[in-house]
């Protein structure tokens, strides 16, 4: 969700007159977040799965497990955001120099690889959750074959996911415009001059437009993995559980500053790598 800087203009840092800890999130982000859970919840329920649907699960490995991975990479902003000075220097040294040309870019290689990671960990879960043996791959690939046809036949399914996807990828789509690699980042914090904005998608009132794009785009992905086996071996309390990562780490980064001026940005080395 990373601040309002972007395509704007460059221009000073500005005080805020609202203190961020009393609005970590916005009237739009939770009447967005929770307009897409209902339209999974009706999707899920119209298809029939919902009735097999757990709320409690037992901590099984396979689930304990893809939950951890959920939270990995919020795990990982939280370390950046609290410790981006000592990142930044480690940035300019080996083993995470080599992930990127500056401190900004080895993040966003460490972010996309933990979220290959999560939606590998979440796509083994629901083979497993289906009936495959995970070590198998023609097994793991077999389940989710016939969770993708199911999906595929399912034509209201098909279309709340469309609209969960197309809405999340807008937003997140309208991020990278607005603020751009370094904005996304945390650059402001990793000392790249990020410069401010106000326009799409921070001109509809969204406080976190980033993670609420992220969250209705991770909808779209459980409601194709939705089934009755996936719904009562806990497909349900996982989505919450990845819903609850965003919403927390939205908090982290509106209670302990974001960028919309609210606190001084930190002075870390160079962002560019020592020769």
């Amino acid at each position: 969700s990373r601040r309002r800087h972007g395509a704007c203009r460059t221009c000073p840092r500005r005080t805020t007159t609202v203190s961020p800890s009393r609005m970590w999130c916005s009237a739009q982000d939770v009447a967005a977040t929770f307009a897409g859970l209902s339209l999974w919840l009706a999707a899920v329920r119209a298809s029939g799965h919902l009735a097999s649907a757990s709320l409690t699960v037992a901590p099984t490995p396979a689930f304990v497990l893809t939950a951890l991975s959920v939270s990995s990479s919020y795990i990982v902003y939280s370390l950046v955001w609290f410790n981006a000075a000592k990142f930044a220097a480690a940035c300019q040294r080996a083993p995470l120099g080599l992930l990127g040309v500056d401190a900004v870019g080895v993040f966003q290689t460490l972010v996309l690889a933990f979220k290959l990671g999560q939606q590998l960990a979440l796509l083994l879960w629901a083979a497993h959750a289906a009936g495959a043996d995970a070590s198998s791959p023609h097994a793991v690939v077999h389940a989710l074959a016939t969770l993708l046809a199911s999906f595929c036949a399912d034509p209201g399914r098909l279309a709340v996911a469309a609209v969960l996807m197309g809405a999340g990828q807008t937003l997140n789509a309208g991020i990278y415009a607005a603020i751009g690699r370094d904005g996304v980042y945390y650059g402001f914090k990793l000392g790249a001059p990020v410069p401010w904005c106000s326009g799409f998608p921070f001109n509809l009132g969204f406080r976190h437009p980033q993670y609420v794009g992220g969250t209705l785009s991770q909808y779209a992905v459980f409601l194709a993995l939705s089934s009755p086996a996936t719904c009562r071996a806990g497909l349900l309390p996982l989505l919450a559980w990845w819903s609850v990562n965003y919403a927390a780490m939205s908090w982290v980064e509106a209670s302990f500053g974001d960028n919309d001026g609210s606190e001084e940005q930190e002075a870390p080395p160079s962002r560019r790598k020592a020769a």
